[in-house]
């Protein structure tokens, strides 16, 4: 004879009410702490990144790009958040603990092939810009330690801000906010020339590369599942690991420590970026039911939608500037207008990278026979 199952916990009556509802605590107080960290990231990362702006006249256009992203990005970004937060009641704990809002705002703006038409574009740059930010940040160290090493201990000594920290304000806050201030802590009349093209560590175009990979897989996970959202931890922990590296963008190698050419590097992203652009854009050009008009009404699917197209529409000015001072600063302003007429076609994941690799390799000045005539 079967008797009925003791459903009463070993420790007492009440005991497993008890325990679920330390569980409840525990993952109420993980939930607010991640909250918390993500907020105090965003925030500890725009303020450093702002202290280390040059703020000139040359520099103006990219500030001026970096407080109009803040301002309409984090206006969405903050309705998205108010949104999920009625849906659940108006309930501050529910919201706490039910809400993934990182997870679920990326699940959101990849989840069809409009909305991932827009966020594809700015997630396949972020390879263009960690490998621009991490060279150029790279080259900016070795110059402050440079100047630094003629100063005696009571000068003013020139300060760098690690790379990492603008990854961080790109990757939690918006790419156009951190991408400009960057911009904006260079020297405005950079270095003209070099004896030759600059490299990267071999490791880093690995990660890179990979990183984009990442990015390309996206939309083949079901979204909200855990596939999903292990790409996504992958992703960002393949760009950012870049930033952390160090490195002498000057030095070439072979071997166990090999470098990788940075224009070379740079024109692999550009096929990547050509490639994603055209496999998703044609639909829209040559299937009836995806007509171009679904693509400006994806714009507007929501709020968190709106901020990742804003995101990437201003770094299409972002990079459009970038392109028409530095070209005509080598005198080849014809370049720059050309790319950037091309940015809408192309998308900016193909035209960016493909003129940082045609700009780096125009600022190697090679060596003739006169010239080394001239030297002896």
């Amino acid at each position: 004879m079967s008797t009925p199952t003791d459903t009463t916990s070993p420790l007492g009556p009440g005991a497993g009410a008890g325990a679920e509802t330390a569980v409840d605590s525990t993952l109420y107080y993980k939930a607010v702490g991640s909250i918390a960290l993500y907020f105090t990231t965003v925030i500890s990362a725009l303020v450093i990144c702002i202290a280390r702006t040059r703020f000139t006249a040359s520099n103006a256009i990219y500030i001026l790009i970096a407080v109009s992203s803040l301002f309409i990005t984090w206006y969405y970004i903050l309705s998205f958040f108010q949104n999920e937060y009625v849906t659940l009641g108006s309930d501050l704990n529910r919201f706490i603990l039910e809400s993934d809002l990182f997870v679920q705002a990326y699940a959101i703006v990849t989840n069809t092939l409009p909305k991932w038409w827009w966020s594809s574009q700015l997630l396949l740059l972020t390879g263009t810009a960690l490998t621009c930010w991490s060279v150029e940040g790279q080259t900016l160290r070795l110059e402050k330690e440079s100047y630094n090493a003629t100063k005696t201990a009571s000068q003013k000594k020139a300060k760098w801000t690690p790379t990492w920290w603008f990854v961080l304000l790109g990757f939690f806050g918006s790419m156009s906010v951190g991408g400009p201030l960057f911009l904006a802590q260079l020297d405005p009349n950079p270095k003209a020339t070099r004896a030759q093209t600059r490299t990267v560590p071999f490791l880093l175009a690995v990660l890179i590369l990979l990183g984009e990979v990442s990015v390309i897989a996206t939309p083949f996970f079901p979204s909200m599942s855990r596939e999903f959202t292990l790409n996504l931890i992958a992703t960002h922990f393949l760009f950012l690991v870049p930033s952390l590296l160090t490195f002498n963008p000057e030095h070439h190698s072979k071997g166990l420590f090999s470098t990788f050419s940075l224009p070379r590097l740079y024109f692999i992203l550009s096929i990547i970026g050509l490639g994603s652009h055209m496999f998703y854009t044609a639909p829209f050009l040559f299937m009836p039911i995806m007509k171009p008009m679904v693509l400006y009404n994806a714009l507007f699917f929501n709020h968190c939608q709106t901020s990742i197209s804003a995101d990437m529409i201003l770094n299409n000015v972002l990079a459009a500037v970038f392109m028409l001072q530095s070209s005509k600063q080598l005198k080849k302003l014809n370049v720059g207008i050309a790319l950037t007429l091309a940015l809408p076609v192309l998308s900016v994941s193909t035209v960016l990278p493909l003129y940082l690799g045609w700009r780096e390799r125009q600022l190697v000045v090679k060596k003739t026979v006169r010239d080394e005539k001239k030297k002896t």
